[in-house]
């Protein structure tokens, strides 16, 4: 079963996720969400970007330097500032708000198998 992280997710991100192969750890607090990828590493992180925040590109590379191979799924809309993100932040996957339940689940299982690839 592979762990996803959703972090500042709404009920809307989480529901396109349902599957019997995720089990989901909710975060809404930046000092939560390091201490959980620490303690316990997500397969993959998913992130909605709030076009109102200037912290969540910091957020992000702070996450990258803990959690240094774990993929991101980035979800959004508008022209945020982490939809500019930078190469370090690699890997990263994209995924519109509103959320399109195909689009976001295919971004997160494109993200679990590339792990996976490179796990092996």
């Amino acid at each position: 079963m592979s762990r996803v992280m959703l972090y500042h997710c709404q009920a809307a991100e989480e529901h396109a996720l349902l599957d019997k192969d995720l089990s989901f750890v909710c975060c809404d607090d930046c000092e939560e969400m390091l201490s959980e990828v620490v303690q316990h590493p997500p397969d993959v992180v998913v992130y909605e970007v709030r076009p109102e925040s200037v912290s969540d590109l910091a957020v992000l590379r702070l996450l990258r330097r803990v959690a240094p191979r774990v993929p991101f799924v980035l979800v959004g809309e508008g022209r945020a500032p982490a939809w500019e993100v930078p190469a370090e932040l690699a890997p990263l996957y994209r995924s519109p708000l509103p959320v399109e339940k195909r689009g976001l689940r295919k971004a997160v299982h494109r993200a679990l198998a590339a792990r996976a690839a490179t796990a092996n």
